[in-house]
């Protein structure tokens, strides 16, 4: 036979035991286990006359690191008086006055920084693209590009903390108290029970029942109601809610007991760095609305609704939770029940009111929450002015540092590229002075390998057919298309070499993206490893995509070997220099021995002069080519190592501005 359910047993127990008002036992242990064994199923102990009163002493213990945003304190037994307790949030309205007027100077001194980081990059991109002819260049609107996006991510920022700031300054008076949960934790049900509502906005179920940011006042409290954080639909709601955090004082996270899921927690960590007070309220979900017999139940004897080693093990688990992902430690977790409190408020249950309303214990969450802001909200409220300014310092410098990152990268990228083609151009001006001197070497040595049978057979010709004859024979080695032709083959053999480098940028290009796009990922974090959500940090724009076109090595359309000049003499015009005239030639004597030794000359001047006159043609085009596209590539390259000084000179700035900040505001505590 299967052992009773304990949710269903316990409650008949024990109220069937406290109906027999003994006075001698104090604690009572139940038992729960299967006939013909020995080790119970399961057991509980519960007191029959349980204190009320929530000692904190222990609860409220936590360790003062870098790792926790809750300030340490241990919950005294006695309250904090109403006299001092307003007392307390008068002077966190004085501190938060003093706190706003310093966040507004470092704003401005932050403002000055940005539009004189702006102004450089301005100033710098009119040097580079006021050169002559420099507007043709690809770079030039690449450079344009980077000056709008460095001013457009600085801007909005900026634009982020004015905004921040504006909104707490019309609650200068006001401690602030932001409420964070799931849907159906109860957040409506307590709401209506702090403002004496009708109920109306308490939800029947999944549904999203507060679509909106509610605000309403509470013991002096400001209180935020914010959303179910699991119903959160993209970046507004998302924005809104690190919005409420930026104003807060105080952030309290509900949870339920019904259903204590490590999403919630989840969810809540995708918000911006919690750097204040936290707490989490345990609402325990126990409906005494059915009929009188379960609510006097619950009067008689609370213990079956907050059973502790029930409740104990949630606390567990939110702990591991809040640790897994808030990276918080030791976080005050306060039961209550906020339905008996919403009915304590109905005149149906006037008669059970204050009980009701004490066993709620909301009085205790309030008791904490005093305690917090008597002890520590002159502290509170510092920081939330101080980091809300420190997460903005630490926003404009990731964007800042990460843009800098960016385009040290494609310096460092363009800057090796331009080394690659000034090796392609530096190989081919090589290979090509070779090559040229080759072909005429090959081409001037047939002619001169002739110059023996042309002597010999042709000198008792006169001069006139002789220098025929000899033009005959050069123009049969076909010179000028001959180079023309080995000329085009170099520059053939170039571009061959520059479609294998655009294949290789491309290929690189998109590694690099990749890499660059991996490491942007992680530019949001601080020392802890845990998210700062301030904004956006947007410089994708900085990145990949200032990146020039694959085809940038090829200027204003250059066609390669074009304006090739051939300067080449005619080499058939003349013979023999010592027989320029017909008539001189009559009367000479022929010395065999003499004229072979004056061809030789002249074919080796006019083989100098062949080799001089497409050497020059080839170096003016290649040159020209070579400095077209390493000029441009150095006109971008210089502007990136100049913007990049001017961003790091910049973080150097702001971070000086940060320790003053912090030193400034430490004197306010």
């Amino acid at each position: 036979m299967a052992v009773t359910k304990k949710d269903q047993l316990l409650p008949v127990i024990m109220r069937e035991i406290a109906n027999f008002k003994l006075t001698s036992i104090k604690t009572v242990k139940i038992y729960g286990k299967q006939i013909k064994t020995f080790d119970p199923n399961w057991y509980h102990n519960f007191d029959l006359y349980p204190q009320n009163n929530y000692d904190y002493s222990q609860s409220n213990k936590s360790k003062n690191n870098r790792n926790t945003s809750n300030d340490q304190v241990e919950i005294p037994k006695g309250k904090v008086s109403q006299t001092e307790f307003e007392e307390a949030l008068r002077k966190c309205s004085e501190t938060a006055n003093s706190a706003y007027n310093r966040s507004s100077i470092y704003a401005h001194k932050i403002e000055s920084a940005i539009k004189k980081l702006n102004s450089y990059i301005i100033a710098i991109n009119y040097e580079i693209l006021s050169k002559k002819g420099a507007d043709k260049f690809q770079f030039a609107t690449t450079l344009k590009q980077i000056q709008s996006d460095i001013k457009t991510l600085s801007e909005d920022s900026l634009e982020d903390l004015v905004i921040s700031l504006d909104k707490k300054r019309k609650h200068l008076k006001n401690f602030t108290v932001a409420l964070f949960g799931r849907t159906k934790a109860g957040k409506s049900t307590l709401r209506e029970t702090l403002t004496r509502g009708n109920g109306s906005t308490i939800g029947k179920g999944s549904q999203r029942t507060t679509r909106d940011v509610k605000e309403y006042s509470w013991e002096g409290l400001r209180l935020l109601d914010t959303p179910g954080i699991e119903a959160y639909q993209g970046d507004d709601d998302t924005n809104k809610a690190n919005d409420i955090i930026d104003q807060s004082d105080i952030v309290l996270f509900l949870t339920s007991d019904d259903s204590v899921q490590p999403g919630e927690f989840q969810a809540m960590a995708q918000l911006q760095k919690i750097n204040k007070y936290f707490a989490v309220i345990l609402n325990v979900k126990h409906d005494i609305s059915n009929n009188l017999e379960d609510l006097k139940m619950f009067i008689d004897i609370p213990k079956m609704v907050f059973d502790e080693d029930r409740l104990s093990q949630h606390k567990n688990h939110i702990q591991s939770h809040i640790q897994e992902y808030l990276n918080l430690d030791n976080v005050d977790i306060v039961p209550i029940h906020a339905q008996s409190g919403f009915l304590s408020t109905k005149s149906e249950y006037q008669e059970y009111s204050s009980q009701l309303w004490e066993l709620s214990k909301i009085e205790e969450l309030y008791s904490l929450i005093a305690y917090q802001i008597y002890t520590h909200g002159k502290n509170l409220r510092l920081s939330t002015f101080a980091d809300s300014l420190k997460n903005f310092i630490n926003s404009i410098n990731q964007k800042l540092a990460a843009a800098k990152s960016q385009l040290s990268v494609q310096l460092n990228f363009m800057e090796h590229k331009q080394r690659e083609i000034e090796k392609i151009f530096a190989e081919i001006e090589k290979e090509g002075d070779r090559k040229i001197k080759d072909k005429c070497d090959s081409l001037y040595d047939l002619i001169e390998n002739q110059i023996g049978n042309f002597v010999d057979n042709y000198s008792d010709m006169d001069i006139n057919r002789r220098q025929r004859e000899w033009k005959k024979i050069v123009n049969e080695k076909n010179i000028e298309e001959t180079m023309k032709s080995c000329i085009e083959a170099i520059f053939s053999d170039l571009g061959e070499k520059l479609k294998e480098f655009e294949q290789e940028y491309e290929y690189d290009l998109k590694n690099i993206q990749i890499d660059m796009a991996m490491n942007l990922s992680n530019i949001n974090k601080d020392d802890t490893g845990k998210w700062i959500k301030w904004g956006s940090v947007a410089v994708g724009a900085v990145g990949a995509a200032a990146f020039v076109a694959a085809n940038w090595w090829n200027p204003g359309g250059w066609v390669v070997g074009a304006g090739l000049v051939t300067t080449l003499a005619s080499m058939g015009g003349s013979f023999a220099g010592d027989w320029k005239k017909a008539d001189d030639d009559k009367n000479y004597k022929k010395d065999i021995a003499k004229e072979k030794d004056s061809l030789k000359k002249q074919v080796k001047q006019k083989r100098d002069i062949t080799i001089k006159a497409y050497e020059d043609s080839f170096f003016k085009n290649v040159i020209e080519y070579e400095n077209k596209v390493v000029s441009q590539i150095k006109i971008y390259i210089q502007g990136l190592s100049e913007i990049i000084q001017k961003l790091d000179d910049s973080c150097h700035e702001i971070a000086k501005i940060n320790k003053q900040m912090q030193e400034d505001f430490d004197k306010l505590k």
